[in-house]
């Protein structure tokens, strides 16, 4: 009779599934083989015999004859018979009922199918029917417990037909578990989120953790659940139609497609209810509620930072406003104290015009260069004239030698002549500056117009981030220095000047402001760059 047995195993032993990992389907939670009492299961394979204290089989490189299943968790049930039968689950038949029947993979399968056989073949148990022939009814179960086991599409049929504890913990639970300790969560969130990771497409399934769980896995976990793929299959749960009894194509077809609708319909709220575990999970979190704190304290720290940094640029920027209207003021001051009636200026500057043309004349008669002007040609005198102010001709008329100079060649003073020069020089480099200036400036005015025009593409929160404070480099305060001396106080527009400058010369990715430009220029002066 055992080899009978075994080569009925043998034989009636279809292909097993290579993986191990497979989803199994929920056992009871107790010893006793009743439908009522069948419940959920545990995580599946290796990582449930590893939760339920089975030993872990180290890979090798060689086969071994062990197993990761242990033989004496398999418990075929003494006493099934055909009147009883109906009380016993597939899995309940193979001996593995309780935590452990989610945790036999394939190969633990056909070891328990064997043990079932040899215990209720035929040959061993003979059971009656009423009119006294032989009743298979038992061993029939059994190899339709292990044909279905040992098919993953199968097995998940058969899986999501059987009772599974859908309920989630309430608010108020929740709420009064975490007034115990924040450990409390875990132990009341981790079974519920156990017993659903056995519908999961997507292995592995991640672990719930505890408060040392790095943020990032915690934030993974509930991603991974968001966006949760489920096998659980509805198709005849609750079925109003039996397309088996239908007498016709068309009825079948009918009952069919309404058969359909309503496991559409449980698998819309089975996936309802799993976001409304995960929600419930994640808005009590404790690590989460902790990492929404910090980052909540983050901006706000953040904020008062940028208003401090608000309040000290505007403090620093009135500060300089001051000191530069104060520098302007004297050299306005100055200019005032050295003005003269307009009247009287333009007929004294004009004197002094025609005294240093008959200056440059005599510099021509006495054989000093060529030309009408001597020194000088006839564009250089025009420049000179239409440029310099009543401090400049008065130098150069003086140099070469006053009035008296306009009226004796002999009186005129040869060593003038470089004085001359140097201003024939410094007239020609502001023209070119003012050139350069009205260049600088339409490009300045470019570069804000193309600015404006990302920032209306950007959109308008966009537009209106608040810039970082801008970090100055050596080079920065350099070229500023620079504009500084090239726009000196008095100048008009002075600072809209020295801020058009820096920027067509440095291009930098944010334009400067005149503001800022103020401020770096007040440092500037009471820090020198060395």
């Amino acid at each position: 009779i055992p080899l009978m047995a075994t080569a009925i195993f043998s034989i009636g032993a279809p292909p097993a599934p290579s993986s191990s990992t497979k989803v199994l389907g929920p056992v009871s939670t107790q010893a006793k083989p009743f439908l009522a009492d069948v419940c959920t299961a545990l995580p599946i394979g290796r990582v449930a015999l590893k939760l339920l204290g089975g030993k872990k089989q180290e890979s090798t490189g060689k086969k071994s004859s062990t197993h990761d299943f242990p033989d004496d968790k398999i418990i075929i049930p003494v006493g099934i018979t055909p009147q009883n039968l109906r009380n016993y689950t597939l899995y309940d038949v193979l001996g593995l009922g309780g935590e452990w029947g989610a945790a036999a993979d394939t190969e633990a399968i056909k070891r328990a199918y064997h043990k079932a056989v040899l215990m209720y073949h035929p040959d061993k148990a003979q059971y009656k029917t009423a009119d006294g022939k032989e009743d298979r009814t038992v061993f029939l179960k059994i190899q339709e417990a292990f044909n279905v086991l040992c098919n993953e599409t199968k097995r998940r049929a058969y899986d999501s037909q059987l009772p599974f504890d859908e309920s989630i913990p309430t608010e108020e639970k929740v709420i009064k578990s975490l007034a115990k300790g924040a450990p409390k969560f875990f132990k009341l969130f981790a079974p519920v989120f156990q017993r659903n990771a056995r519908f999961a497409l997507k292995k592995p399934v991640p672990d719930i953790g505890d408060m040392d769980t790095p943020i990032s896995a915690v934030y993974k976990f509930y991603e991974y659940w968001v966006r949760f793929d489920s096998w659980r299959d509805f198709t005849g749960i609750g079925a109003e139609y039996k397309p088996e009894d239908a007498h016709s194509r068309e009825e079948k077809r009918y009952m069919q497609k309404e058969n359909e609708k309503l496991a559409k319909k449980l698998k819309a709220k089975e996936m309802e209810r799993l976001m409304n575990l995960v929600n419930l999970a994640q808005k009590f979190d404790p690590r989460i509620v902790a990492d929404k704190e910090r980052i909540k304290q983050a901006k706000e720290a953040d904020k008062y930072a940028k208003e401090n940094a608000s309040k000290r640029n505007a403090d620093e920027e009135a500060a300089a406003k001051a000191y530069f209207e104060k520098l302007e003021e004297e050299e306005n001051q100055r200019k005032a104290a050295n003005k003269m009636d307009k009247e009287k200026l333009k007929k004294l500057q004009s004197k002094l015009r025609n005294t240093f043309r008959k200056q440059l004349r005599f510099s021509a008669t006495l054989g000093h260069g060529s030309g009408e002007y001597g020194i000088v040609s006839s564009a250089d005198v025009e420049l000179l004239c239409t440029n310099c102010q009543l401090d400049d001709l008065t130098e150069m008329t003086e140099a070469l030698g006053g009035e008296a100079a306009a009226k004796d060649a002999e009186a005129l003073k040869v060593d003038g002549f470089p004085v001359v020069h140097a201003k024939v020089a410094r007239m020609k480099e502001i023209s070119e500056q003012a050139l350069e200036d009205e260049k600088i400036a339409k490009e300045a005015k470019k570069r804000e117009l193309e600015e404006k025009a990302l920032a209306d593409k950007k959109g308008p929160k966009k537009a209106a981030a608040v810039v970082e404070e801008r970090v100055w480099t050596r080079d920065d305060y350099s070229m500023l220095a620079k504009c500084v001396a090239r726009y000196p106080a008095g100048v008009a527009s002075r600072w809209q000047s020295i801020t058009n400058y820096m920027n067509v010369q440095l291009k930098p990715k944010e334009s400067f402001s005149q503001e800022e430009c103020l401020r770096a220029a007040y440092h500037l002066a009471n820090n020198p760059v060395k």
